[in-house]
């Protein structure tokens, strides 16, 4: 479980599910969170969440048909009529207008009604266009956006194209939620299944599932993207399909056994079958709130015991200067994204330009120094043998 990336702070993002937020570490600014549901009412709780976090300055919900849920009652949030007739009822201008609607590093949360709604008028192949277009820009405005898929009506094409695309994915069943996707997480992260139930209130009670639940939660994933039958991943596993039913349930679980076999014949690795999804095989490291960020100081990005990789963002206002706050003893990487930067080492004081690299193997970094009249953005890499005994 990754460490809590202080969600008391007003600054950072959150789902509104204190249990979700603490295996997250909250979201970070800009996520594009998809809900991948079994039922369209399912999606309903989960946007009434995120709805209650304070954290959010302006909300705005995309109506994209004539019937909506009751997210459009909320009194702060304002109403983007995409509906057929409206002037952003074609995906240029509701792209224009959703854009239009955040502002650049504000504190925004964008609800949009359900994606099935505009590949049904649209067709699949503009909708993907359409989220692949307006999934980076609110990235980079900073914007959380919600958006929702029910599985027995998206085409398989459109709801792969979009959890490729997407930095956030959770898959909601009857009465679990699964993290399939999360972007900048350790890798632990994905896979976790939580138990949820309607509290007193109309709200979400949320509670970690215990293992069943999570190996019937993978194996309902795994089975749908395959597109095989109970009985078909119970022949494969060499099992009836009455036990692939309870374990997908989460009454029981599989053997070992069982479970080594249904991996050699998925052909994937045990880890990988629990997860309930290929590996992507990729580590991504995401900033938060960039109006909180300390302009001087190195931030962490990312630390990867497996690769001996760590990486920290070097950000210098025009004439600013920064210092490691650690020595370190490996090599050392620094290349320049923007401005000009001196890299301070004890045997020289080189200068190095936008597109530039510099190795020190033996002498490591003491500082940086902003030569130029505008922000200077650096990485810092660092490099140590693997780990290789870690599990």
């Amino acid at each position: 479980m990754p460490p809590c990336r202080k969600l008391c702070f007003i600054a950072v993002a959150s789902t509104g599910l204190l249990e979700l937020d603490s295996v997250l570490g909250g979201l970070y600014w800009g996520d594009n969170v998809v809900l991948d549901a079994e039922r369209e009412e399912q999606v309903a709780p989960f946007y009434a969440a995120v709805l209650k976090a304070p954290v959010y300055e302006q909300v705005t919900f995309v109506r994209v048909r004539d019937i909506s849920d009751e997210v459009q009652h909320v009194p702060r949030a304002t109403i983007l009529d995409a509906r057929p007739g409206t002037p952003a009822e074609s995906p240029q201008a509701l792209l224009e207008a959703v854009v239009g609607a955040c502002t650049p590093g504000g504190r925004h949360l964008v609800l949009f009604d359900e994606l099935n709604a505009l590949s049904d008028r649209w067709g699949a192949a503009a909708t993907l266009r359409f989220f692949s277009r307006a999934c980076p820009l609110l990235l980079g405005l900073g914007a959380i956006a919600y958006w929702s898929l029910t599985a027995a009506r998206h085409a398989p094409a459109l709801r792969r194209g979009i959890e490729e695309i997407t930095q956030c994915v959770l898959v909601i069943g009857d009465d679990t939620v699964r993290i399939a996707k999360a972007e900048g997480r350790s890798p632990g992260v994905e896979g976790t299944v939580f138990r949820y139930s309607s509290d007193e209130d109309g709200g979400l009670d949320v509670a970690p599932a215990p293992a069943a639940a999570r190996l019937g939660a993978a194996l309902r994933t795994l089975r749908a993207d395959r597109r095989l039958s109970q009985s078909e991943l119970a022949r494969l596993a060499g099992v009836s399909a009455s036990a692939i039913s309870q374990a997908e349930r989460g009454r029981r679980g599989l053997s070992l056994e069982t479970l080594l076999r249904l991996a050699d014949r998925l052909d994937i690795t045990l880890d990988e079958l629990l997860r309930g999804e290929i590996a992507p095989g990729y580590r991504l490291a995401r900033r938060d709130d960039p109006r909180h960020a300390d302009s001087d100081r190195p931030v962490s990005l990312l630390h990867d015991r497996r690769s001996g990789m760590s990486v920290y963002l070097v950000r210098l206002s025009p004439g600013g200067s920064a210092r490691p706050e650690f020595a370190h003893k490996g090599v050392e990487v620094v290349t320049v994204a923007s401005g000009l930067i001196q890299v301070q080492l004890a045997t020289g004081r080189p200068v190095l330009r936008q597109g530039e690299a510099l190795s020190a193997e033996r002498s490591g970094v003491e500082g940086w120094r902003n030569l130029s009249d505008r922000e200077a953005l650096a990485f810092w890499i660092l490099l140590d043998p693997p780990e290789r005994d870690v599990v």
